[in-house]
């Protein structure tokens, strides 16, 4: 027992003289990351006008003369005093001056006001015709390509025998069966608008319908409602972006051709093409006034929307560039 007791005696001794010291634990690092926020990205539309402002400067002025446009029309009721109705035969064929900017026609209407409150149709037809001929367009050149065979056959012969006939005596035709107002003409041009540009989309729409995330969608189940939606139309709204922009000035300039025939919107509310054909023709020699401002303004407005069109065709589309 005693030797057991000295052999355990002895091994706890050995123990504790080979047990390394006790090391004392490092004080831990104080580690300083450098947090950074990101940088914000701004959308895409806004890099497109801030391209614009620094590439194209004649976008940029053709952006200002719209811009200058939207402005008047809106504006009209308080940049001027007179109605646009407001006659007063003590002051026909009154040249520029301080009280008529722009002199009078042969009713004593102010010619400026008349143009301010003709923007108003101008505009109104315009948008209002692009928009729905837009989503026309959008809609049958989609439709079109992404459905092709028996359904883009019939679709296209469809539009190539609208196609076929001069569009101003088409659209005369309608409108003289309609009978001319604000709505007769916008939904016309509007309809003619969407028919004529289907094309362009259906193109566009062609082409993404090859690309292979298009396959990859179908081999992961979306339905063809989800792949149009989602992968195609997002895909071609920078063409119809485009396409709007660029069309917007033919059909205002449409719109004149019609009033000038006398199938746009019916007297008293001014129209820039009524004023050219009623007052501008018969007193052109006396009072040329009455044909210049009215071609004036229509001139300013077409070259304004072409090139606001034309910058932003290079910008977001630029397969259409020269098109």
């Amino acid at each position: 027992m005693r030797s057991s007791t000295r052999a355990s005696a002895t091994a706890k001794r050995y123990v504790a003289e080979e047990a390394p010291p006790s090391v004392a634990p490092a004080p831990a690092r104080l580690v300083v990351v450098e947090v950074r926020a990101l940088p914000r990205t701004r959308p895409w539309y806004t890099d497109v006008w801030v391209t614009m402002l620094r590439r194209k400067p004649l976008g940029t002025v053709g952006g200002l003369i719209v811009l200058g446009m939207l402005l008047a029309a809106l504006l009209a009721d308080s940049l001027t005093s007179y109605g646009f109705s407001e006659t007063n035969l003590r002051e026909r064929f009154i040249a520029a001056s301080g009280d008529h900017w722009l002199g009078t026609d042969q009713l004593g209407r102010d010619v400026l006001t008349r143009i301010l409150y003709g923007a108003r149709i101008s505009l109104y037809v315009g948008f209002g015709a692009v928009s729905l001929g837009s989503l026309l367009a959008t809609a049958l050149g989609i439709f079109s390509a992404y459905w092709g065979g028996r359904v883009d056959l019939l679709l296209q012969r469809a539009v190539d025998a609208w196609m076929a006939f001069p569009g101003l005596l088409i659209l005369m035709s309608i409108l003289s069966l309609l009978g001319p107002s604000v709505l007769n003409i916008t939904l016309v041009l509007g309809l003619a608008f969407g028919i004529q540009n289907s094309r362009i989309v259906r193109g566009v729409a062609l082409s993404i319908k090859e690309h292979t995330y298009i396959e990859s969608a179908r081999a992961l189940g979306s339905g063809h409602a989800r792949i149009t939606v989602t992968h195609v139309l997002p895909n071609v709204l920078p063409t119809i972006i485009v396409v709007a922009t660029t069309g917007l000035s033919t059909v205002i300039l449409t719109e004149a051709s019609l009033s000038f025939l006398g199938l746009g919107v019916p007297p008293p509310y001014p129209t820039w093409g009524g004023m050219l054909s009623l007052a501008g023709l018969d007193h052109m020699y006396r009072a040329p006034w009455l044909a210049v401002w009215p071609a004036t303004a229509l001139s300013l407005a077409v070259f304004g929307f072409n090139m606001l069109g034309d910058a932003l065709r290079d910008l977001l589309d630029p397969r259409l560039r020269g098109g």
